[in-house]
């Protein structure tokens, strides 16, 4: 954190940009300085060159003159009205042939640019170009109405040169003013970006979370609906045959000693992804179908003959879409262990150039109703988040004559 002294050295060595950071902050404050100052320089330039036997009194003068100039304060407010207000007294100030013309030109340039930069995208064109070309008009008219001031009694060419240098310093305000106005909208829209841009980042962030947190319930959910699923049955099947077969039990115990070191193993890993880097020691490899003859040896241990289908040339696909596989099969394999009663159950992989199809039917009993149904359950869903997660198609169903059938077809894409 930077300490004061070295804050102020900062401004110190960028005092432009600490002009412009308060100009910005007070554009109220600052309209009022530079109104104040232009009234005062106009007054003080007028009291110098005033001279006895002018049309008005000098009173009269140094009204005109505040009201030619004040009207500046209100800029940002009436850039237009105030423009307007100031054609129609200068011109009045011109005809009465007062003296001051330099600070009073400067506040109207100043009114020009300001038009140009904080006026209606509508009227200030027209605004600006009418008051340039009366402007012209009225110079026209005092050589005119007259012909004893100093610019009548010019040669032409110096007369055009007059209007010529006119013409270019309303130009270069006008010029000026749209340029501050290019750079306040390129602010504008580059503020507003950057807000759009902070709540996309937000709302990615938001997504990413929520992802995760159903990549891992689901994640979660496989892992643990199926260990679980497994040591239920076995325990269940070693408690009737602990007294009459026990070494029957013991297999059984010995399944659910398995699975459970499975269990943990894979939420090991899982909750390893969730670690930071620094303090993963070590993850253990990643389901895949390699492993798909362990899955298939632990639910025919729990009592589900099981048999395996492959058709095709086994083709490279990613880890994603090979854990999303391996995934469908444990949790089918799982449901049908769960539900199905006694069946015997099949598993089929299809592969082709740029598809797995994955088919785990069994003959037990079917769908489950909705009288059996167990608040809580999520496998099929689970299953439909994952195949959808990689546009594939999912479809579930009753066999006819008795069964269930799951079917999954994920791009290798």
């Amino acid at each position: 954190m930077k300490s004061r002294n070295e804050s102020s050295n900062i401004q110190a060595m960028n005092p432009i940009r600490s002009f412009w950071t308060t100009i910005n902050r007070h554009p109220w404050l600052t309209d009022t300085i530079l109104t104040s100052a232009l009234v005062g320089l106009a007054i003080l330039s007028l009291f110098s060159s005033w001279e006895p036997g002018q049309k008005v009194s000098f009173l009269m003068a140094v009204f005109l003159t505040v009201m030619l100039t004040i009207p500046l304060i209100l800029r940002r407010y009436f850039p237009l009205a105030v423009l307007i207000f100031m054609m129609f007294v200068e011109i009045y100030y011109r005809f009465l042939l007062i003296p001051e013309n330099l600070y009073t030109a400067y506040a109207l340039l100043f009114a020009v640019a300001s038009a140009a930069a904080l006026g209606s995208r509508r009227w200030r064109t027209w605004v600006i170009g009418a008051f340039i070309l009366i402007e012209m008009i009225a110079i026209m008219l005092l050589a005119i109405v007259y012909p004893e001031s100093g610019w009548a009694r010019d040669t032409p060419l110096a007369q055009f040169l007059t209007y010529l240098l006119n013409l270019f310093l309303f130009g270069t305000a006008w010029w000026v003013g749209e340029l501050f106005r290019s750079r306040r909208e390129r602010e504008a829209d580059l503020k507003q970006r950057s807000e759009q841009l902070k709540i996309e980042r937000e709302e990615n962030a938001q997504r990413a979370v929520l992802d995760e947190r159903v990549r891992i319930a689901r994640e979660l959910h496989d892992v643990v609906a199926h260990h679980v699923s497994v040591m239920g049955i076995q325990a269940g099947a070693a408690r009737k045959v602990l007294n009459k077969q026990p070494d029957k039990a013991n297999e059984a115990l010995s399944t659910i000693e398995a699975s459970s070191r499975q269990a943990i193993s894979e939420l090991h890993r899982l909750l390893g992804f969730l670690r930071p880097k620094n303090q993963v020691e070590r993850v253990s490899p990643q389901p895949s179908l390699k492993y798909l003859d362990l899955l298939v040896n632990e639910i025919r241990n729990s009592g589900l003959p099981v048999e395996i289908r492959i058709s095709g040339k086994e083709q490279t696909m990613s880890e994603s879409i090979d854990l999303s596989a391996y995934r469908i099969i444990q949790e089918a394999l799982t449901n049908i262990l769960k539900h199905a009663g006694p069946a015997k159950a099949t598993v089929t992989l299809k592969y082709s150039h740029d598809m797995i199809e994955l088919d785990i039917s069994d003959n037990g009993k079917g769908k489950i109703t909705n009288n059996e149904k167990k608040p809580g359950g999520r496998g099929i869903i689970g299953m439909k988040e994952r195949v959808s997660l990689h546009g594939g198609e999912l479809e579930t169903g009753n066999i006819p004559g008795g069964g269930f059938f799951v079917r999954a077809k994920l791009p290798l894409d």
